[in-house]
């Protein structure tokens, strides 16, 4: 097959799952298979930047400043007919979209392309992909955005060659849902270098148990509930000696700076802002953890398991694919306890009360925290890494190009 062009498009670079996801794709595929230009909107100050990821000469890199997460009807709509020119200049085989917003204004470019532009004739179709990488249907926005969002997605699925989930969860989530055909829908896990992460040692058990938080500081993140939990913990009778950090950046940050005041947490909770050196945040930690209202496959939690740490997360999106093996039953955690699973512990969302029981369990048990840290290592290590991404989507590409080939 001779090299196929992909133009990939993402809203934003931001610290998070996609952009490391789709800065690998862009930059390490096979270049003698394929070329691939990458489409970027701007990040806000807060959520961190990843653009360094791509590095100079290793793809083509077109930033759109109109491109941004918030809804600007001026702003999208400049966006689109940008797209448009992109597309038309590119003539790429294979659009290929991340994130709601890249996912919403890059579909509809490409169906203008294929329907009304040069996209119409023999030979110059392109294949319409989009990844969720999770979604914004629960937990983001209003209800009644919610449902506007809901029809959109249907209409465009419809219309999308290839749907690709990061986990089995998220896939079952959406097409329960009305989004895509069970034919449409592939998963393809995330995938992330983890060979300076993978041989940090393990935790050396002494006091006080260093608890961390690693994110955007985002409602949907629910960072406070960390607080909650840990401020529970080290108040009761048998909290023990344990401490806090909040690794990451985001609008709620002074909110929560506040509430660490008012918990008088002060002197063991320590927040940092975004690091770059992954290996010093995680060398600081015993137990990491994920406290979002909303999940596809945080890729802090993938990180944490590489660096052998042991991890409590909610029981949300793609979390439980990560941390349970199919074997174990699928039940819900009840408010106020918690569920250790063969790689980690499962609280429910928003449950402050079972975090505090599950952080108390992993803080009094050195044992168990081992145990759990180097099933996820070993795990993350076989199923996470970028060796495995770059080699699924390779085939991927390639099955569903030749598969179009034979209808035309």
């Amino acid at each position: 097959m001779p090299q196929q062009k992909i133009l990939r498009i993402l809203t934003r670079l931001n610290v998070g799952g996609p952009a490391i996801h789709a800065a690998l794709l862009t930059t390490r595929l096979d270049a003698r298979r394929f070329t691939t230009c990458l489409v970027v909107g701007e990040p806000d100050f807060t959520e961190g930047d990843l653009s360094g990821l791509i590095g100079a000469g290793s793809a083509r890199l077109i930033r759109l400043k109109s491109l941004r997460r918030p809804i600007h009807p001026w702003a999208d709509a400049i966006t689109f007919w940008r797209l448009l020119g992109i597309i038309r200049r590119e003539q790429p085989r294979v659009i290929h979209t991340h994130m709601a917003k890249a996912g919403a204004l890059g579909r509809l470019a490409g169906l203008w392309h294929n329907t009304i532009g040069p996209g119409r004739h023999a030979g110059a179709r392109a294949m319409l992909i989009h990844t969720f990488h999770g979604h914004v249907l629960e937990g983001y926005f209003p209800g009644w955005l919610s449902r506007i969002f809901l029809a959109v997605e249907r209409w465009l699925a419809r219309r999308t060659d290839c749907l690709i989930a990061v986990s089995q969860t998220i896939r079952d989530q959406l097409v329960a849902k009305g989004i895509g055909r069970a034919d449409q829908w592939r998963i393809v896990p995330l995938g992330v270098d983890l060979s300076a992460l993978s041989v940090l040692p393990f935790p050396n058990g002494s006091s006080p148990v260093r608890f961390g938080l690693v994110g955007r500081l985002v409602p949907v993140k629910n960072p406070s509930l960390f607080l909650q939990a840990l401020s529970r913990l080290l108040h009761g009778q048998e909290g023990g000696g344990a401490a806090g950090m909040i690794i990451g950046d985001g609008p709620l940050r002074q909110a929560l700076e506040r509430e660490t005041h008012q918990m008088r947490l002060n002197d063991v909770v320590s927040f940092t802002g975004w690091q770059r050196d992954l290996c010093s945040v995680y060398r600081q930690l015993d137990v990491a953890c994920v406290t979002s209202w909303n999940e596809g496959t945080p890729v802090s939690l993938i990180e944490a398991m590489a660096a052998g740490r042991a991890v409590i997360a909610t029981d949300v999106g793609g979390v439980r694919d990560l941390l349970a093996d199919p074997s174990e039953a699928r039940t819900l955690v009840s408010r106020g306890s918690f569920q250790v699973v063969q790689r980690g512990v499962l609280v429910e969302a928003g449950d402050a009360e079972g975090l505090t029981a599950a952080m108390r369990k992993l803080a009094q048990d050195t044992v168990l925290r081992r145990q759990v840290g180097a099933a996820g290592r070993a795990y993350v290590l076989r199923a996470c890494t970028a060796e495995r991404l770059l080699h699924d989507m390779s085939m991927l590409y390639e099955q569903l190009l030749r598969a179009t080939s034979c209808r035309r």
